[in-house]
């Protein structure tokens, strides 16, 4: 058995790990913030440390509690811990009575009124649940406005931030599959948003509190992209998006029924290998004329995919009917770009393709990708169609063209762009709006972007997704107050205020501080 002089050789050491075990405690709750049993071992280990440091040098324990140092030290311990109870009790007033103040110019951070009205119009709780990853650059907007819905709801909004790869069984549960979305669940009803902002959370809400059949009907009978197919060219993975958001999506063949059911948000036509017939179109265009808050998605393929021969001219009632109503024209062409390796697959980026629509603003900085797509023109006008709002969303890039020599592609002859091409950037989407009959038409130039082969590529998912929420969009229910963010920049142009910038910070400020640095140092060797 060793004397007490041998254990006081061991003092500074138990000492040591006392000290390291109790940091190791203090910085793994400050990462988990939870009292895992990594934290309970650390602190374990720290206090029998110093536990053990007291007993092996039992003088020098005495000796410090009762020297100078340990008044001093016990004085500002006294302090320390009266400043955290303080802390602690104004934290738990803050927490038992939220109070937030929005002091941006704008109110950037505060909800609009109808937003808070229809919090306050919920007839029961609603929990949201965001399936973002840590490394999601969204995760922290979607966490505060989640933050300003709870502070208005008077207890009737929670929100829970899940990671998707922490959490696979939830995952599993809710049937996420992507990356940033937002689940919106109350009592038996549930949404999935891919975007959340307030005007998506605000309109799930309202769905919630008036609870609508919406409708969506596919047309079939000319070799469309089927619904239930799980294959490549199938539309099962974009049905199932849509059965997400509570969209109710149904086939339609106007081949056997004289017109467009009455429930239809939308119809969509999602890329007709033989041309849709005249009187289907006509029942088409009774259905958006005699109907309000009506919609019609159009997606259509280029000449080369469709079953026709070249050495005649295609007959496609559908398309001159976008052209003579809507004032929309879908070249008889492919969109070929020689910068890529396939010239007729054409990668559309943010930077260049996107224009300012309500529809790609929401795409996230991702590209979407077309593999074969039509060239559209707007030739309409307020004079030739007055009550119709144009807005072209997405263009190919200046090199590309729309090439019309079908003949030499089948051949495998490589596409050049000849005189009787147009020349890019040559528009791939368009919206129109018809402010007086409340319709609205989405025409895009192809269809096979929101097939499963290439749904899940880039943004295409999310393009066509965000398509459908525009055109079934009931803008009676979801006008949010619109907010006008206020620029404000800082232009410094006079010489004289830039030198004196310079002067203050560059060189007066340094300068004060080794001035007062080397005064200290003076006075105190001095006193020395």
């Amino acid at each position: 058995m060793q004397s007490p002089e041998q254990l006081k050789r061991f003092a500074p050491i138990a000492l040591g790990v006392g000290i390291i075990g109790l940091l190791a405690a203090a910085v793994i709750w400050l990462i988990v913030r939870e009292v895992t049993p990594y934290v309970q071992g650390a602190l374990a280990l720290g206090l029998m440390g110093l536990a053990l440091a007291g007993l092996f040098n039992p003088g020098a324990l005495q000796k410090w509690l009762l020297g100078r140092q340990a008044r001093y030290g016990g004085n500002a311990l006294i302090m320390i811990l009266a400043m955290v109870g303080l802390l602690g009790i104004l934290n738990y007033l803050a927490y038992k009575n939220p109070v937030s103040w929005d002091l941006t110019a704008d109110k950037t951070n505060t909800l609009a009124p109808e937003t808070l009205a229809a919090l306050q119009q919920l007839p029961g709780s609603v929990k949201a649940i965001g399936f973002y990853t840590s490394d999601n650059g969204s995760r922290g907007t979607t966490s505060d406005l989640l933050l300003s819905y709870r502070a208005a709801s008077q207890g009737q909004f929670t929100f829970e931030m899940v990671d998707p790869r922490a959490e696979p069984g939830l995952v599993q549960q809710y049937d996420v599959t992507r990356n940033g979305t937002l689940v919106l669940e109350m009592g038996e009803q549930r949404e999935e948003l891919a975007f959340a902002t307030e005007s998506e959370i605000t309109g799930a809400l309202i769905r919630f509190a008036h609870p609508t059949q919406r409708a969506i009907y596919f047309l079939t009978g000319h070799g469309e992209h089927d619904l239930a197919d799980t294959g490549q060219p199938g539309l099962s993975q974009m049905v199932d998006l849509l059965t997400k958001q509570n969209y109710d999506v149904l086939p339609l063949n106007l081949q056997v029924t004289d017109t467009v059911p009455a429930d239809a948000r939308a119809v969509v036509v999602a890329g007709p290998l033989v041309p849709v017939t005249a009187e289907e179109v006509q029942k088409l265009s009774d259905y958006l004329q005699f109907n309000q808050n009506t919609a019609l998605v159009v997606m259509l393929d280029t000449p080369l995919q469709m079953r026709v021969e070249f050495d005649t001219p295609l007959a496609e009632p559908l398309v001159d009917y976008l052209r003579q109503t809507w004032g929309v024209t879908a070249r008889a062409d492919i969109v070929a770009d020689t910068r890529g390796g396939d010239p007729q697959t054409l990668f559309i980026t943010v930077n260049d393709g996107y224009e300012n629509s309500p529809i790609t603003s929401k795409l996230l900085n991702i590209s979407t990708l077309f593999a074969g797509a039509r060239s559209l023109a707007v030739d309409g006008t307020p004079e030739t169609f007055p009550g119709l709002t144009y807005t072209p969303m997405i263009k190919s890039f200046g090199s590309a063209w729309g090439e019309t020599n079908f003949t030499g592609l089948l051949d495998n002859e490589a596409p050049q762009q000849d005189e009787g091409d147009t020349a890019g950037p040559l528009w791939l989407a368009v919206t129109v709006q018809n402010t007086a009959q409340q319709t609205r038409l989405v025409v895009f130039g192809d269809s096979d972007f929101a097939a499963n082969d290439t749904s899940q590529a880039g943004a295409n998912s999310l393009l066509f997704l965000n398509s459908l929420n525009w055109a079934t969009a009931e803008e009676s229910l979801i006008n949010l107050t619109p907010k006008i963010p206020t620029t404000r920049t800082l232009t410094l142009q006079d010489p004289l205020a830039l030198n004196l910038i310079f002067f203050l910070v560059v060189i007066v400020l340094p300068l004060g501080v080794l001035v007062l640095g080397g005064v200290v140092w003076f006075l105190r060797r001095r006193h020395v």
